[in-house]
């Protein structure tokens, strides 16, 4: 007798699955999928949504800035890192469009004004967070919307900021954009890709 109960407390392996416990695990991962997909991606938009505000901040104060401090600004996006700072210049500046660029290559003029970075409101380079990235930029002064390479927006202290359009892009393929108003320095945050 202790021989039989012995035997039945032995386990004795199977060789796979049942078909009920295959169906429990796929069950198990799409009920996973269904709720921390979205969760995921809502915090990527967060991300994107905070990366906006934060820039057309920084939009607005150097409209004033330049006005309080009667100097030019620009803000300068180095589109093939992700990242963007702070620049002024004491020497008179002029705003050139894309023609004007153009010309004065051709004739080989010199730059009018040197940019300098301003480490007083930004000590250093902001870097975008993971997974966002500048889609691209549309100035007054570039006729076809910035990809790579540098973009800028310019502050003028007599209250005039570069017409600009900047988009930023979530992994997930959510788009904010950033348009900044000549004429009162705001940058208004869209939601989507305008």
């Amino acid at each position: 007798e202790p021989r039989r109960i012995f035997q039945a407390m032995t386990y004795k392996p199977q060789a796979g699955m049942t078909l009920i416990e295959i169906l429990i695990v796929v069950a198990l991962i799409a009920a996973f999928t269904t709720f921390a997909l979205p969760r995921l991606r809502s915090n990527l938009n967060l991300n994107l949504k905070k990366q906006a505000r934060l820039l057309s901040g920084t939009v607005q104060f150097l409209y004033n800035q330049a006005a309080v401090k009667n100097q030019v600004y620009r803000l300068h996006y180095d589109l093939d890192n992700h990242k963007y700072w702070i620049e002024s210049s004491t020497d008179k500046v002029f705003f050139k469009t894309e023609e004007d660029e153009k010309r004065n290559q051709r004739e080989r003029k010199p730059p009018t004004a040197k940019f300098q970075i301003d480490t007083t409101t930004i000590k250093k380079p902001v870097q975008l967070e993971k997974k966002i990235r500048f889609k691209d930029i549309r100035t007054q002064a570039k006729s076809e919307p910035i990809r790579s390479g540098d973009a800028y927006t310019h502050f003028f202290p007599h209250g005039y900021a570069e017409r600009s359009e900047i988009r930023l892009q979530s992994a997930t393929g959510q788009v904010f954009t950033i348009v900044v108003n000549p004429l009162t320095g705001r940058a208004k945050v869209y939601d989507r890709d305008l």
